[in-house]
């Protein structure tokens, strides 16, 4: 079976990690899978080749529509495409879309009419076409968002992380019955590595700051906290430090946060940044720090999973369920929260260890979600029985 995974890339490291974890569980169940990635600024031909996934050719599909001729291509031409390691749409069995945060009126149209056409395409070929768990939304009401929403009626399965997701795919597209469900971050059960903590200096007298730079971008529609966010960023720093932390930045995203990472280390006077391709290998840095101060949305489920203490910022609803589901609301911060966040990260760290606690104790719940929604991905893609 050769699956299209959609949506992932290998800069953001909550991507990167959402790849591990598919690849991880499929194998696991189906060891003679195959896999396709489809190349871009993000993801070179020597990332994927190094992961073992075929080359997807893709041709983005608005406003034309020029993956849907893959289908007319001789079969002669398509295995002279295999032996460059290269795949079509016609290719590919199914398709599973990991797209994080991609669906919704905040991304444009051009995403939404793409794969309303590929969901289409696919289900009249009776391939699957699953949507892993993700944020969606919010919809305008526009002929892309209404297009999507029909489409949605022809996925073999759609997951939202969280019922306020949920509810925006409704609004789109009514109901689905239970082909849509709601699930959590399915990373949450994906082991880090924890020699990396080692290897960058970090133990539990370490404190992380990881910024996010949508905190500040027209993306956040919160306009106090994006003029309120670095200052708070340096301060909550600067306090840890004075309650005896090593504070140290930590780039979760690549180019497009290192120059915030770089005004954060100076304005914490900090060690260097810690960076690393890895997100296996950061996963494990987080897991091994003391306390997390965060924005990016992989990191703050890389410290909660790991039962690391972490106050978070939000600039969407996604990180709002996160928290609720960890059982620690009270550390996600808001911009109302700005003058008294200091009085919050003192509350926290004063109850470090009862925070510790209530994290690992709601884990395992959080993993058998996990699990049973690979018990639904399997069943879709016509693979029933466990894992």
């Amino acid at each position: 079976m050769l699956i299209e995974i959609k949506g992932v890339q290998f800069v953001n490291k909550g991507a990167a990690l959402m790849l591990q974890a598919i690849v991880d569980r499929l194998q696991h169940r189906l060891p003679d899978v195959e896999f396709a990635l489809a190349p871009g600024a993000h993801a070179s031909f020597r990332d994927i080749a190094a992961v073992g996934a075929w080359q997807r050719l893709r041709v983005p599909g608005a406003p034309l529509d020029l993956d849907s001729l893959s289908y007319r291509l001789p079969a002669r031409i398509r295995a002279a495409g295999r032996r460059y390691g290269i795949v079509t749409e016609a290719d590919v069995d199914a398709v599973l879309d990991a797209s994080g945060f991609a669906y919704g009126s905040t991304w444009g149209d051009v995403a939404l009419t793409s794969a309303a056409r590929e969901i289409e395409r696919l289900a009249a070929r009776r391939k699957p076409y699953l949507f892993l768990p993700q944020a969606f939304g919010p919809f305008e009401n526009s002929t892309a968002t209404r297009r999507f929403g029909r489409a949605l009626g022809s996925a073999a399965l759609v997951c939202a992380r969280e019922p306020q997701s949920r509810q925006h795919v409704e609004s789109v597209a009514g109901s689905l019955g239970d082909r849509l469900a709601v699930f959590p971050d399915f990373t949450i059960g994906l082991p880090g590595l924890p020699e990396a903590a080692a290897r960058h200096g970090v133990d539990r007298k370490t404190a992380l700051l990881i910024p996010n730079v949508h905190m500040q971008d027209a993306r956040n529609p919160d306009a106090d906290w994006r003029a309120a966010y670095v200052p708070l960023m340096a301060s909550l720093g600067k306090q840890l430090a004075e309650r005896g932390y090593a504070v140290r930045v930590l780039n979760h995203e690549g180019a497009a946060d290192a120059a915030l990472c770089e005004s954060l280390q100076q304005a914490t006077a900090s060690a260097a940044v810690i960076t690393d391709a890895d997100p296996r290998a950061l996963k494990g840095v987080i897991g091994g720090a003391g306390f997390v101060v965060c924005s990016r949305y992989h990191g703050c489920v890389s410290a909660l999973a790991q039962a690391v203490p972490c106050l978070g910022t939000a600039w969407s609803h996604k990180y709002a369920a996160l928290f609720d589901e960890f059982g620690v609301r009270d550390c996600l911060l808001s911009s109302s929260d700005a003058i008294p966040a200091g009085r919050a990260l003192d509350a926290a760290l004063d109850s470090r260890d009862a925070l510790a606690a209530r994290l690992a104790a709601a884990r395992p719940a959080l993993e058998a979600r996990v699990d049973a929604m690979w018990q639904r991905v399997f069943a879709a893609l016509g693979l029933p029985g466990p894992a």
